[in-house]
């Protein structure tokens, strides 16, 4: 079986092509970036001093701190005591929003891109998912990808980067408006 004919779901017989639901190291890597940003939020702090004091990859960390700044997630201050310092409140922009900065759309599965529907809905494209418009599992895994995305627009990066704050977001409350 092929993990490109069916939907783009994956089948559990043996792919190993992806990890199973979990943030990319790039995105991990910022999180704990903006968490000591947080922590330290009356100074800057260098790309270099946080990636040694996290054991991160300075290279790597230095490039995402570049991206964060892009999105303005992160402000850069230059010369000697220059380095970063967080630009956003935390409290005010989610989990989704950093992921959307860093990697792009959420894509629980490929036929349910955030955009909206399948994407293979021409015979151009039947090649990619031959079960796609007869596929009984479509409808419940897009389903499951707009609450996973709900989800993540719920929870606030405070939730995740600030000390004592935990993720307060009841399964019976994804996908309603938080208070």
């Amino acid at each position: 079986m092929s993990y490109d004919r069916y939907c783009k779901v994956g089948y559990l017989g043996g792919f190993t092509g992806f990890a199973m639901l979990s943030l990319s190291k790039k995105t991990d890597y910022a999180l704990i970036a903006l968490a000591y940003l947080a922590e330290r939020s009356e100074r800057t702090a260098s790309a270099r001093e946080i990636a040694e004091a996290r054991s991160l990859p300075a290279a790597l960390l230095m490039n995402i701190m570049k991206e964060l700044q892009q999105h303005g997630m992160v402000r850069s201050l230059r010369g000697t005591k220059g380095g970063y310092q967080l630009a956003i409140d935390p409290h005010a922009v989610s989990l989704h929003e950093v992921i959307l900065a860093l990697e792009g759309p959420v894509r629980l599965i490929e036929c349910a891109a955030e955009a909206g529907g399948c994407e293979h809905e021409t015979l151009a494209d039947a090649d990619d998912c031959r079960v796609s418009g007869r596929c009984a599992v479509q409808a419940p895994l897009q389903a499951l990808h707009y609450k996973l995305v709900r989800f993540l627009q719920d929870v606030k990066l405070a939730d995740i980067i600030l000390p004592g704050r935990r993720i307060d977001v009841p399964v019976e409350m994804v996908g309603r408006e938080r208070e």
